[in-house]
């Protein structure tokens, strides 16, 4: 008979009672002489943790164990919580190579906390970098690309390693464009320089980076005292012409449903705008998701100048979500194509907006807490609530399956561009030309051929050549074009990244950008091949992520609700008998399309609890200690009677009363025992039960309390009875 196997793993679904947080800086200098090291134990009620941690700070050598030296370097540390919760101290930075190659760049604190009066012990561990810096410099925002002669315009950033701006420090700008240019700059309140770098001696490409000043005055070592930042290369724009299209560029995330002002400058290059006037039309295209998805034109009148600025109304709308790039763009008479480019991000938004709310923040079990769901009409919301330590606790799963708009638009599908087949007919030949490629196709205006000076008038004699028209061009355009994603078909030479006017590399078909030449009197025609359609649903691509598949250790919201032509739904839910906290999210479909709600947190926790601390195993007919302990999270006083459950398994031995009793105060634990013996082999269930006693006697001075919810916990756990041993 044929069989089958399959494997699979038994894992504990018991949560642990405590979280353990360690506070350990993100970086390490080589000039720290102490490492501060916080290690604290969490309740999710909020209660004060006390127990006993320990710890071990460790350097790793970084070839393992070598003649005699130990794979690693530690500090062992170990003591009392304290007041807050917390055991913390500081490790001399003397215990540790900070500067020796030999040893690993990291510190790796291990630790674990031993809870008082239950002995549950939890471990956790983290890392932290050593490194030779305690300052970051970083070019902010500058551009790509500059004009030779117009300035060069940008922004430093000085802030340290945890994150903190440094203010009112100087700052060097070195440049190297053939000769050291140096410029000094003074940080602001932000931590933030700008700058403005003369470029009429830049030739092709620029090299530059940033130093924070330093007097030698501070430390003879210099080299090591002088901060820098990334080189940052800048390449020119164009060659023989100063015309110039600047979009200001827009540093902060964009709200949903406000217009953006898109401010342009332009300079014109009298030259290539020639002796006639006319006016021009320059063009802003808004990509994203793999379309054009807004167009903006300006029309700039003939009598409007050679330099100016403007500004175009950008309504930001899902379209953009969640980032967009403005191309900008104008054609000079010369046949010039001067363009500049932008990134925007903007605001993960939704279609259909959403509201969960709950009644109280923090819930005592067996109570009941008036939910109020909030959609569009006709939407129909799933509602999901989740123990936070259930997603903590999974090694594999750390951040997977919570759902938030970055998980919603990272599983969306991808818009794969367009095909497009488009047929060239000239008029002197019947001799069609077929092309076709993925990628979307820019139409920019053609130019007539006669408006081109006689000199540059090589496409009356080669009507079929690549080389159709030796127009000057911006090399910088080539780039632009590209990284927005755009194929063109143009008579206008965008130019080539190399120096030369047209390699023949770029004039078959360079990064995808085709110099496609469209003739006078010829006829375009364009047919469009639509590509992979978005699917119907977007949560279908989210649901099939095996990333979002996790085993819920712990559920307790788990519902769909229907809000119906209201908007609104109200609905009552009880609270689970557990303490803990928990992730509370609301994902909604409706005709408007998604809504998601942010996750909100919701506290539930018992006025008190009882745990049994139980050995792992125990010989039958042995006798042994057994221990609940009694944690009270109120502010008040309680008078406890906890009883250990009577079982034909497990023996009360004289002198151990199976009813004790007493107060606990507010944020209190209290300790009870019983001293048993096992009777039968195997797995004995041993349960306890704690309850809160109405009485008029005080609890010291205070009157004890009987709370509404929650005034009676029982806890079960398995008992594993070996047989005897043998003498």
């Amino acid at each position: 008979m044929e069989g089958s196997s399959h494997q699979f793993t038994v894992k504990d679904s018991g949560q642990p009672n405590f979280e353990v947080l360690i506070r350990l800086p993100r970086f390490v200098t080589e000039k720290d002489e102490k490492i501060p090291l916080d290690v604290c134990g969490l309740y999710p009620s909020g209660k004060t943790f006390r127990g006993r941690a320990e710890a071990r700070l460790c350097q790793f050598y970084s070839f393992g164990a070598v003649l005699n030296t130990p794979a690693m370097t530690c500090a062992e540390l170990r003591g009392q919580t304290g007041r807050n919760g917390c055991f913390s101290t500081e490790v001399p930075a003397t215990s540790f190579n900070l500067t020796s190659l030999d040893y690993e760049h990291q510190l790796h604190a291990f630790v674990s906390l031993l809870e008082e009066g239950t002995g549950m012990q939890r471990a956790a561990s983290k890392s932290c970098m050593i490194v030779d810096e305690e300052i970051i410099i970083a070019f902010e925002s500058s551009d790509e690309f500059y004009k030779p002669g117009v300035p060069y315009t940008g922004t430093m950033l000085l802030k340290g390693l945890n994150g903190s701006a440094i203010t009112e420090k100087e700052l060097l700008v070195m440049v190297n464009a053939g000769e050291i240019q140096t410029k000094t700059l003074l940080t602001d309140g932000s931590g933030r320089a700008s700058f403005e770098l003369d470029t009429s001696g830049w030739k092709d490409r620029v090299s530059m980076h940033g130093e924070v000043k330093t007097a030698a005055s501070e430390d003879e070592n210099l080299e090591h005292r002088s901060y820098k930042s990334a080189p940052r290369h800048v390449y020119a724009a164009s060659v023989g012409t100063t015309s110039f299209l600047k979009i200001h560029r827009v540093k902060k995330e964009l709200p949903c449903g406000q217009p953006l002002q898109l401010s342009v400058d332009y300079v014109l290059d009298e030259k290539a705008m020639g002796n006639k006037q006319q006016s021009l039309d320059v063009v802003l295209l808004v990509l994203a998701k793999g379309t054009i998805a807004t167009v903006l034109r300006k029309e700039l009148p003939a009598d409007a100048g050679l330099s100016g600025s403007f500004s175009l109304e950008l309504p930001i709308g899902l379209e953009l979500v969640p980032a967009a790039k403005v191309l900008g763009y104008v054609v000079l008479p010369s046949s010039e194509v001067v363009a500049d480019s932008t990134k925007l991000k903007v605001a993960k938004c939704f279609p259909s907006e959403v509201n969960l709310s709950f009644s109280e923040q923090r819930a005592v079990v067996g109570s009941q807490l008036h939910m109020k769901v909030q959609a569009a009409p006709g939407s129909l919301c799933a509602i999901y609530g989740v123990d936070q330590r259930g997603q903590s606790s999974s090694s594999k799963g750390k951040g997977k399956g919570k759902l938030n708009p970055d998980v919603v638009y990272n599983s969306l599908p991808i818009p794969s561009g367009s095909t497009y087949s488009f047929e060239l007919e000239e008029f002197t030949s019947s001799q069609k030309l077929r092309c076709g490629y993925g990628g979307r196709i820019l139409f920019l205006p053609s130019i007539n051929c006669y408006d081109v000076p006689w000199k540059r008038r090589t496409c009356r004699r080669q009507p079929r050549s690549w080389q159709v028209l030796q127009l000057d061009a911006q090399p910088g355009s080539y780039s632009l074009f590209e990284g927005a994603g755009l194929k063109t078909a143009t008579n206008v030479e965008l130019g080539c990244p190399s120096s030369n006017s047209l390699s023949a590399g770029c004039r078959i078909m360079a990064g995808g950008i085709l110099p496609l030449p469209i003739l006078p009197g010829s006829t375009f025609k364009s047919r469009l091949f639509a590509g992979p359609e978005l699917e119907a649903d977007p949560l279908a691509h989210v649901l099939k992520d095996p990333g979002m598949q996790m085993g819920f250790l712990e559920t307790w919201l788990w519902e769909l609700v229907p809000v119906g032509d209201h908007g609104s739904a109200e609905v009552k839910v009880p609270v689970p008998n557990i303490t803990t906290e928990w992730e509370v999210g609301m994902l909604c479909t409706s005709p408007l399309g998604l809504g998601l709600a942010p996750a909100t947190t919701i506290t539930t926790f018992k006025p008190f609890f009882v745990e049994l601390a139980l050995p792992y195993a125990v010989v039958q007919h042995e006798a042994f200690t057994l221990v609940a302990t009694v944690f009270n999270l109120l502010h008040h006083c309680l008078r406890v009677q906890v009883m250990l459950m009577e079982s034909v398994e497990l023996e009360v031995l004289a002198g151990s009363d199976k009813v004790n009793g007493g107060c606990v105060c507010a944020d209190e634990t209290r300790t009870f025992q019983w001293d048993v013996r096992a009777t039968s082999m195997g797995e004995v269930n041993v349960t306890v039960i704690a309850r809160a006693l109405q009485s008029e006697e005080l609890c010291g001075t205070k009157v004890p309390v009987v709370p509404a919810h929650g005034h009676m916990d029982t806890e079960t756990k398995l008992l594993m009875v070996q047989p005897p041993r043998l003498m």
